[in-house]
């Protein structure tokens, strides 16, 4: 059994890992027909958008490696199907529930390779990547921190504490400068949305400063032409809460609870994070059921696509939840849990239908 589970655990991990790279390709010439779009703008040329891409591989493998470890799965068992290998392990006696775990066990070692990548070196690669491509773009007028964005535009500096995945700016202080470089106004807005050419502020405070004294004012609303670039935006590190580590993300969800703010993005990205093995190895067992049920006299290519299309559907029932999540108010980690369960069912049902 040891000669066999690492046959057929090499068979797995060579797959698995082949898609990975497969998709991985793919998904760089696909973002590099993106980056071509913005080079020239600012300081960001060719090297830049090359150095960032290379930077962001970490965390590219690090997202798709559900969708390789199913197709690959997929694949690697077909494999061994279409030689009737399969057939000749069950008539030696060996039950489907000893093969699956054959095949988990090689997703373990992978397993290892992940946390490493999701937890060590992607949270720093990405980092790097997101700040190099942000200071270009802005022309070296923006700057990312662990506690927001800087922004300076023209005589005004701006910072950004939170930026949300919806594109929904939070926790905004703008610092306006006369030509002397004289504070003349400091301005606090609770958040602000983009809206038809510019950008619309909520519960706004501010302090003017006078050379008879200072003006206190206070809007419920102010619009505002112009406030952040789209590509900034679109690149600030704090809109993506998924890219940060565990414990990074552990410690801002606690600063963010203490002082009174929305943590629930980054509760969700903190379970997402936890069960993203989790997510693997269920993506893993599925492929051992539909081998040995629905796919087992169909070719390669159809297990592929039936592998891309299971993969497809646990992301939207996945997406469909964390929107859930929030305006129904029921715990980050139900939400991160449920879709898992449901797969978890329909793998256990084929395999004992089996």
């Amino acid at each position: 059994m040891k000669i066999l589970d690492h046959y057929i655990g090499k068979q797995i991990v060579l797959t698995i890992l082949m898609v990975a790279f497969a998709l991985l390709g793919f998904d760089l010439f696909f973002h590099l027909v993106h980056e071509l779009k913005v080079v020239g703008k600012g300081q960001y040329g060719l090297s830049v958008a090359l150095t960032f891409l290379g930077l962001s591989i970490p965390t590219r493998l690090y997202t798709m490696f559900p969708w390789s470890a199913l197709i690959g799965s997929l694949i690697g068992l077909g494999m061994l199907a279409n030689h009737s290998e399969l057939v000749v392990m069950r008539t030696a006696g060996i039950s489907v529930l000893r093969i699956t775990w054959a095949v988990l066990k090689a997703a373990l070692i992978l397993l290892i390779f992940v946390v490493l990548l999701g937890e060590g070196i992607a949270p720093i690669t990405e980092r790097l990547a997101q700040t190099k491509r942000t200071f270009a773009l802005s022309g070296g007028q923006t700057i990312e921190t662990a506690f927001g964005v800087w922004v300076r535009q023209g005589e005004e500096f701006i910072h950004i504490q939170t930026v949300r995945a919806d594109g929904e700016l939070q926790g905004i202080t703008r610092y306006q400068f006369d030509n002397n470089r004289k504070l003349k106004r400091a301005i606090f807005a609770k958040s602000a949305l983009p809206e038809k050419g510019h950008w619309r502020l909520k519960q706004v405070k501010g302090t003017e400063f006078l050379s008879q004294g200072t003006r206190v004012f206070q809007e419920e609303t102010q619009f505002v032409p112009h406030l952040l670039e789209p590509e900034i935006l679109q690149t600030a590190m704090v809109k993506h809460p998924e890219r940060l580590s565990l414990l990074t993300l552990w410690r801002t969800i606690h600063h963010r609870l203490k002082n009174e703010l929305n943590a629930e993005n980054y509760e969700l990205a903190f379970w997402s994070k936890v069960f993203q093995p989790v997510v693997i190895l269920m993506m893993v067992f599925l492929a051992v059921p539909f081998v040995f049920g629905p796919l087992r006299s169909v070719s390669i290519g159809s297990k592929v696509l039936v592998g891309i299309f299971v993969a497809f559907l646990f992301h939207t029932v996945n997406s469909l939840f964390v929107p859930l999540a929030i305006v129904y108010q029921f715990p980050p980690i139900l939400a991160v849990l449920l879709p898992i369960i449901v797969f978890s069912g329909l793998g256990f049902w084929i395999l004992r239908r089996i």
